[in-house]
């Protein structure tokens, strides 16, 4: 059998598995949980696919290029994902403090033995889950200021960036899920375009991803490559994926996409 990953009408991946597992209906998304020789287990949800053995990946990738591109993070937010380890890499940064939104806790929980730093995570004293729906956390955020974060990464599509930008702190960073650079450079654009008054927009993506994963880093003043934390990015022990040299590469388009979204993108 396969699991089928479309990315648009030209272009999918296709990944062997051995058995379906299980599948769990939450309250506004399903998991279906496959077993596969090649990468462990495969989670199938709406915002995407995890690969069990090639969670390192987006998780390493994300945490320390966000941590690593800011002088000194505090606080990030994590919205629009279930992907438990991308905490547990931002928690290898001391006094980093992170807040998990996430309300569809039967799929969550489902995942307990998917993830292998699930309960570390969750019994860590720097990290808060946060059970409620975006619309309902933003709107007593946003109406009553009463939070505030350094880093905020979206990884839900369906949401928009630009209700999340207020809570930003003044030197705030936002990295937000992208079309695929190569095939949906157009949309890639809109993004950008759709954007606020930020210093950097950058389009940027996993090397090697299996995935292809892309995003849009977005900063009120830092930029990710000019002001990386070298030593903070060399001192990372433990790590599969990430590492100073591939946080470089990540922002290194090919000349055609550089020349169409030359205007748009502010680096």
């Amino acid at each position: 059998m396969w699991v089928t990953k479309s990315y648009n009408d030209k272009f999918q991946q296709e990944y062997k598995i051995e058995r379906k597992l299980h599948e769990v209906k939450g309250e506004r998304h399903t998991l279906e949980l496959f077993t596969s020789k090649a990468f462990g287990e495969i989670a199938l949800l709406e915002e995407g696919m995890l690969l069990q053995k090639m969670l390192c990946v987006q998780s390493e990738f994300l945490a320390h290029l966000l941590a690593c591109s800011h002088r000194a993070p505090k606080s990030v937010l994590i919205a629009g994902s279930f992907n438990l380890e991308i905490a547990f890499e931002f928690l290898r940064h001391q006094d980093l403090c992170v807040d998990f939104l996430q309300f569809d806790l039967k799929v969550l929980e489902s995942l307990v033995s998917f993830f292998p730093h699930y309960k570390e995570v969750m019994e860590s004293p720097r990290f808060t889950l946060i059970p409620q729906q975006s619309k309902e956390f933003l709107r007593q955020n946003t109406q009553e200021n009463r939070v505030s974060y350094d880093i905020v990464l979206l990884l839900d599509s369906a949401q928009q960036a630009q209700d999340y930008q207020p809570l930003l702190e003044e030197k705030g960073i936002l990295m937000i899920k992208s079309p695929q650079i190569l095939l949906e450079t157009l949309e890639v654009k809109r993004l950008l375009e759709s954007l606020g008054d930020f210093r950097v927009k950058m389009p940027c993506f996993a090397p090697l991803s299996l995935l292809q994963d892309c995003y849009i880093f977005a900063s009120k003043i830092y930029h990710p490559t000019a002001d990386i934390q070298l030593q903070r990015a060399d001192m990372l022990e433990g790590l599969q994926y990430y590492h100073a040299n591939l946080h470089l590469s990540a922002f290194v388009l090919p000349k055609s996409v550089k020349n169409m979204l030359f205007g748009v993108a502010k680096n």
